[in-house]
């Protein structure tokens, strides 16, 4: 192992979770790593909507024996140092780190916390387990993944590409039902965040003809992303998610990211036959709505069309986010690093974390060395 000082103290960013506006720096007590573990210098971290929800009080869980929780899912670092029994990673190579720990249920047991039965599982920085906004942390190997240097600017984008990655996946394979075949044609993308955009660009990628519906007009930046890859956008406060769909040829797939509960109702309305429905947004509050239940109920029977929720992401899903994010800079160089459009350094001040700016597509906390 080498270098690692035991108990060394790092500078970090956390919140007392439940507590809205509590975000502040503080320190942690670094251990050396174990036989299995490996200590890991941090770069830089993605900054997301769960981030700030956890900010505002909404949700988060911290650390037993602890009041606060460092926050920060989506990381980019550097190893400093291994244990004896680490295999598969050196000093000076680039890593991402996965989020969720296994609880011991029969999905973890088989290799799928994303897929938890018990859901008692940890989350770095989110439910009881500290998160990668710190200068150096101490991870176990079989979670951390290898980032080529190649893609060191855009990495930390590995964890937010996983979750439409992972949608993708589970796409795929409920279509095997389907004996002539699964080849989507057309997809319709709700929200252009950077899980809605980073979607948009793999299913580009994948030769898929793309509409990304947002609400903000174009010119915007997000607009620009999207027409960058080949997608087309559509501001929904021009045209209607129901008039996209009765102009639309039939839709194979819709990936839903917008936040809004509503949109995953208005999504079962236009979905084509044999089509798939993916919903990624984890709604709070308790709105409800006047939805038309015996037409959407009637479609999705007659039409054998699918809808299923997706969270989170395996370790398979973050090794194939690696290697779509290499394809990205083959199809589009220099387009993936654009969806970075904020840089906070770490010595600065970390208030403007807390709210996203008018124009920001991604926000990441840069770590100064």
């Amino acid at each position: 192992m080498g270098g690692a000082a035991a108990h060394a103290s790092v500078a970090a960013v956390a919140v007392r979770p439940g507590v809205p506006d509590s975000l502040h720096r503080t320190t942690l007590s670094l251990q050396e790593p174990g036989s299995d573990e490996v200590l890991v210098e941090t770069i830089r971290v993605g900054v997301c909507g769960t981030d700030r929800e956890i900010m505002r009080g909404e949700f988060g869980t911290p650390p037993t024996g602890s009041a606060a929780l460092v926050l920060g899912h989506e990381v980019l670092g550097r190893i400093v140092a291994t244990g004896a029994e680490v295999q598969g990673l050196r000093p000076g190579a680039l890593v991402s780190a996965t989020v969720r720990r296994p609880d011991g249920c029969p999905a973890c047991q088989a290799g799928q916390p994303d897929m938890c039965l018990w859901r008692e599982y940890t989350e770095r920085g989110i439910a009881g387990a500290h998160g990668f906004m710190v200068e150096r942390f101490v991870e176990q190997e079989r979670f951390l993944v290898p980032i080529p240097a190649e893609i060191e600017a855009i990495g930390v984008l590995t964890e937010p590409l996983t979750v439409v990655e992972k949608a993708v996946r589970q796409a795929d394979l409920i279509q095997r039902r389907l004996a002539y075949g699964w080849a989507p044609r057309t997809a319709v993308v709700l929200g252009a965040g950077p899980i809605g955009l980073l979607g948009t660009m793999l299913l580009r990628s994948r030769g898929v003809e793309v509409v990304t519906v947002a609400r903000t007009p174009a010119p915007n930046r997000a607009a620009d992303l999207v027409a960058a890859c080949g997608a087309r956008y559509v501001s929904s406060r021009e045209q209607s998610v129901f008039e996209l769909g009765a102009s639309s040829d039939r839709i194979d797939l819709i990936l839903e990211s917008t936040g809004a509960s509503i949109a995953a109702f208005e999504a079962m309305q236009i979905l084509g036959t044999n089509g798939v429905l993916v919903l990624l947004s984890l709604t709070g509050g308790d709105h409800t709505a006047d939805v038309p239940t015996d037409r959407i109920n009637r479609e999705l029977v007659a039409g054998n069309k699918t809808v299923v929720g997706s969270v989170n992401a395996g370790f398979i899903d973050f090794a194939t986010a690696v290697d779509t994010l290499g394809r990205f800079e083959r199809l589009w160089p220099g387009l993936t690093a654009r969806l970075i459009t904020t840089r906070i350094s770490i010595t600065d001040d970390i208030a403007p974390i807390v709210a996203k700016s008018g124009d920001e597509v991604k926000m990441v906390i840069e770590f100064d060395r």
